[in-house]
């Protein structure tokens, strides 16, 4: 098809699809072009090239981070009608649109790599990685690169699919009792939801280690990489973990992109028929799970505490806080006076007038380390709201190392362990990802006006 328009390859594709007995009979060539525009606006409109760094004294970025955010915009019952993929960095520092299949709602157009953090870092050259960094193989002459940060704490989902399939497969239930033995230390028993979620809610490493642990006992861990790349989603890895202490998470071992997270979070989301194909043919319907096992995790994610990353509302009121999207802090985490504490982090704003103006439930993960910031998951309008359902991906390396203007003053270069400004704000992400959710989640509400 060289040559071609790439509106017209969008339209022969859906139509491809369609003929074919193709997975989405709502999927809109036209919409998901109006969706990539809308997205790559978002992404530009975002001043990223503002962000600070405290490893660098609290110097600008010398070049763009690497974002990767994907869209999928849903009917009510939760059918994908739209669908796109846009990735920043120093290659594409104006942001750039990922060509997207029409029938599996992946790419094959962008060549994937493990994240290199000396390679981001100006420690080496910033050339083409070599072969044994894709993730998936066989992609050298495509035309589009990117190195995929490290997902953080959002590869924790991975972990809790994974464990729902035993579920599902009925090797386990819910109820049963796992005992944690992290080496030779006892870290006690629980049941297996008790394990789940504190990793979900509250993005508890020590339930991590549980379950990374259990599904290398039960012979799970070694076919997770195969199951997600069986259902197209190749870049969704998990390797490298420890068998003994369920440790060992490490950059350049555990992969997601965004795509193909939006795809897993569509799948958990549910929606009648099929949702999408792989390149095989095999139809990915919501079955993949069964339903009891997708509203365990959605609850999960309903009940997540850190409203923050694509939101702000954990740290409401702040002067440097930009608005997100409009979701509340759950409840179970508050304080009479508004104030929340997740697990063992208290943050002391008042959320009360960000809850009260929630335009949306946000069931999400998000992931941050020093280095990588991540959030993903479904937006759903709460009742009276203006409508929109959605599912959004969000990976970056902008870890809590960055900040922003507003914060400046509060950082401290002399203190090595705890000089970052965040210590001293709680505002642990930049605040560019919350207007980046907020600007989605505009023109997400402005394109369901079209579908009235």
């Amino acid at each position: 098809m060289r040559g071609l328009s790439r509106p017209l390859l969008l339209s022969l594709l859906c139509a491809t699809a369609a003929l074919a007995g193709g997975p989405q009979p709502s999927l809109s060539s036209t919409r998901s072009r109006a969706l990539e525009a809308e997205l790559l606006s978002a992404v530009r409109q975002v001043p990223f090239d503002q962000v600070l760094d405290w490893r660098n004294k609290g110097a600008r970025l010398s070049h763009a981070p690497n974002v990767d955010v994907a869209v999928i915009e849903l009917d009510a019952e939760g059918r994908p009608v739209a669908v796109a993929n846009v990735l920043l960095s120093r290659d594409y520092p104006k942001g750039q649109a990922v060509p997207i299949d029409a029938q599996t709602l992946g790419t094959q157009a962008v060549r994937f790599t493990r994240w290199d953090l000396e390679r981001w870092d100006g420690q080496k050259g910033w050339a083409d990685a070599p072969a044994e960094d894709d993730l998936v193989p066989g992609r050298e002459q495509v035309p589009l690169r990117f190195m995929a940060p490290y997902p953080a704490s959002l590869f924790k989902i991975l972990i809790a699919y994974g464990v729902m399939k035993l579920v599902d497969r009925g090797e386990l239930t819910l109820d049963t009792p796992y005992r944690f033995m992290r080496d030779t230390v006892d870290k006690g028993e629980r049941p297996l939801r008790s394990w789940l979620e504190p990793m979900i809610v509250e993005s508890d490493n020590g339930a991590t280690e549980a379950l990374v642990k259990l599904l290398h006992e039960r012979g799970a861990m070694e076919r997770l990489n195969a199951e997600y790349a069986a259902l197209g989603l190749g870049t969704l890895q998990v390797n490298g973990t420890s068998p003994v202490t369920g440790r060992n998470w490490q950059p350049g071992s555990i992969h997601m992109t965004a795509l193909d997270t939006a795809r897993l979070f569509l799948l958990i989301n549910g929606g009648p028929g099929v949702l999408w194909r792989t390149r095989e043919g095999r139809a990915v319907t919501a079955a993949e799970l069964s339903e009891p096992s997708r509203n365990f995790l959605k609850k999960l994610l309903a009940d997540q505490g850190y409203a923050e990353g694509l939101s702000s509302t954990l740290v409401c009121g702040d002067a440097n806080v930009r608005p997100g999207i409009p979701t509340a802090v759950p409840s179970r985490w508050l304080a009479a006076d508004g104030t929340a504490t997740v697990g063992v982090t208290a943050f002391k704003r008042d959320t009360r007038p960000c809850n009260a103006a929630a335009e949306v439930e946000f069931l999400h993960k998000t992931g941050q380390t020093e280095n990588y910031g991540s959030d993903a998951g479904i937006v759903r309008a709460l009742p009276g709201k203006e409508p929109r359902h959605y599912v959004i991906a969000f990976l970056s390396n902008l870890g809590y190392r960055y900040y922003d203007e507003g914060v400046a003053g509060t950082a401290n270069f002399a203190d090595e362990e705890n000089g970052f400004p965040g210590t001293v704000t709680a505002i642990g992400f930049t605040q560019s990802i919350a207007e980046l959710g907020r600007r989605v989640d505009e023109a997400m509400k402005q394109r369901s006006h079209g579908r009235r």
